[in-house]
């Protein structure tokens, strides 16, 4: 450092500038004049970039300011000392410095850094952004440190598609900033119970429940009491794969009208009747009831669990593992578990009455296609009878061995040749 820069830096304080530096002492706050590179510079030039200096001279830091000086300007509300105060502590007392007495309080040094002439906020605040529960629905939000778009629908961020845009009106000229954190940590889902239809219009009407889209039917729309809750617009992309998702597995349902006493836990999209005894039994009590639309709910009463399903009781009072067939649920033993390779799959606890009725069935539905582990064959049920299938049956548009499910010889056995 210059012996001008120091003198220049020790010089009494006058009451002129004091009066200078009164006002923003007071208000807190720093003038904007350099940024931290710039005053790096100055610290590379002052004491050869060491912000903890002290050589014993009389100037302390980074910066090289003097005890008076430190004093004068505030610094002490950091550190007894400059060299005892953290590098931006220093910038800070420095910008102080710099709106009272000019580069010149660094008569080589500043120049050289060319601080005068940088009037960036070394330290500038964090912007502050929304808080996106109190948007309204239909805004759309983005974070600033990316380029994905989500439309606030009930308190979730649900995402804008490019493919959106256009048909949905979606206008990108309105979009409002959030936090990135508030933003990542938005739902993608609107909550249970949410009603929805596809924002580029359309007289169809879903209801949301686990991320996915249940249809509601025009019967459904009145009946259930859905016509008095608010409807929703959502971006047609993201209702198109919600209508395709399932119910969670384990979600306990009953029809929305209430008028059903019936309970029902859903598994692969199948919702299974959960008997009165189960009910409490089971522990399906302690579980969240939600309603569903009633037609949606009977359709998914009178279907199939998904072949190759691996269930067992839920009360756990009975250890045997079987695997859906066609409707008939198949025993497992313990090398057919393993060997098929049903080991890798979710097991998924049903209902023990239910479970008794599909293991009792004589066979599995007509049309489910079999095959025995270690045989080439496959087989497919017919009038509860087996068929063995040629390979020119498969094919596109015709059968496909990914429907074809794995069960134990002594089930293809036991079936008589058709």
């Amino acid at each position: 450092m210059s012996s001008a820069a120091r003198k220049k830096s020790v010089l009494a304080i006058t009451a002129t500038a004091l009066l200078a530096i009164a006002a923003p002492l007071a208000a807190g706050t720093t003038a904007s004049a350099a940024s931290v590179s710039t005053w790096d510079k100055v610290a590379r030039c002052e004491a050869s970039g060491n912000w903890s200096i002290n050589t014993g001279n009389g100037y302390y830091g980074g910066l090289q300011i003097s005890m008076s000086t430190w004093r004068a300007f505030g610094g002490t509300q950091y550190a007894s000392r400059p060299d005892l105060a953290s590098k931006q502590q220093q910038i800070l007392t420095g910008e102080k410095i710099l709106a009272g007495q000019g580069q010149g309080a660094w008569p080589s040094c500043g120049p050289a850094a060319g601080l005068g002439a940088d009037h960036a906020d070394p330290y500038p605040s964090a912007p502050s952004y929304p808080n996106p529960a109190s948007l309204a629905d239909g805004t759309l939000v983005k974070s600033p440190n990316g380029p994905a778009v989500k439309v606030m629908i009930d308190g979730a961020g649900v995402p804008v598609a490019g493919s959106d845009v256009t048909p949905d009106k979606y206008d990108l000229s309105k979009i409002v900033l959030i936090d990135d954190a508030a933003f990542n940590g938005l739902p993608s889902a609107p909550p249970a119970g949410t009603v929805v239809h596809d924002q580029a219009g359309g007289a169809n009407r879903y209801v949301v429940i686990d991320g996915a889209a249940l249809p509601i039917s025009a019967s459904d729309w009145t009946a259930d009491g859905y016509n008095i809750r608010p409807d929703m617009g959502v971006p047609t992309s993201w209702l198109q794969g919600a209508v395709q998702r399932t119910l969670s597995n384990g979600r306990v349902v009953m029809d929305q009208t209430g008028n059903d006493p019936a309970r029902y836990v859903m598994v692969n999209g199948t919702a299974l009747h959960i008997s009165a005894a189960e009910w409490t039994a089971n522990g399906y009590d302690q579980r969240s009831l939600l309603g569903v639309p009633t037609s949606w709910l009977a359709g998914s009463a009178a279907r199939q669990v998904p072949n190759g399903t691996i269930v067992k009781d839920a009360s756990g009072n009975d250890a045997t593992v079987y695997v859906m067939a066609g409707g008939k649920a198949v025993t497992l033993s313990y090398a057919d578990f393993t060997g098929l390779g049903y080991d890798k799959r979710p097991l998924e606890g049903v209902p023990g009455t239910w479970l008794t009725a599909a293991a009792a069935k004589a066979a599995p539905a007509d049309g489910t296609m079999l095959l025995a582990q270690g045989n080439n064959t496959v087989w497919q049920v017919t009038g509860g009878k087996k068929r063995a299938m040629t390979a020119d049956e498969f094919g596109a548009g015709k059968a496909s061995f990914d429907d074809v499910v794995s069960v134990p010889a002594a089930l293809i056995n036991g079936l008589p040749t058709a």
